[in-house]
């Protein structure tokens, strides 16, 4: 599969559904103002002395930022998030440079299943769970090409391959908190207990 497909398809989706099944309201239009922007800027790269960076990674880590800075009171738990999730992105990165024999999955794959459950794990509420791996995933992959560069000779921050994992792994927390919720609901359903017919004598 080339990289970018399930970028293009998932942001797609949810700016589609945003814009035309959604009710009308601030959270819907949040959504559809940080899709639509973050689709327009992947293909533009801002070039520096030693590579580039992606234009649309930048977009998503600065959404990232505000919605931090608008939280200010759990700052210590977002930076502590945020660089878990970083470690995390650049300890597969590694693992799969240095030993894909090992991999017993596609390594896309792997990145979306393990980092969605690891930001799972750690967010306690919705919102950081799409807000905080923006920053997340930025921070790790700046480490990650810091690290390879005298391998790789160059600096590319935020390739297709970066924003498939982003895009895939924040589709695959919305269908766990969608699951959540719906065993919530579930859960809070009172059952009646069914008496047994009387015996007739």
């Amino acid at each position: 599969m080339n990289d970018g497909i399930l970028f293009y398809w998932f942001m797609w989706m949810g700016w589609t559904a945003a814009t035309f099944l959604f009710e009308k309201n601030q959270k819907r239009n949040v959504i559809v103002f940080i899709l639509l922007p973050g689709i327009i800027l992947s293909g533009y790269f801002i070039p520096f002395s030693n590579g580039s960076v992606n234009a649309a990674l930048i977009y998503f880590l600065c959404t990232g930022l505000v919605y931090v800075i608008s939280n200010a009171k759990n700052l210590f738990y977002y930076l502590i998030v945020s660089f878990i999730i970083a470690t995390s992105y650049v300890t597969l990165h590694v693992f799969a440079l240095y030993d894909p024999a090992k991999l017993f999955i596609e390594k896309k794959y792997l990145f979306i299943i393990v980092l969605a459950a690891i930001t799972f794990l750690l967010c306690k509420r919705t919102n950081d769970l799409f807000f905080l791996p923006l920053i997340g995933f930025f921070i790790g992959e700046t480490l990650f090409q810091l690290l390879i560069y005298r391998l790789s000779g160059q600096i590319e921050i935020g390739s297709m391959f970066v924003l498939d994992l982003l895009a895939s792994t924040t589709m695959m927390m919305f269908c766990m908190v969608i699951l959540t919720d719906m065993f919530k609901t579930f859960k809070r359903v009172p059952y009646k207990r069914v008496n047994p017919a009387k015996q007739i004598s």
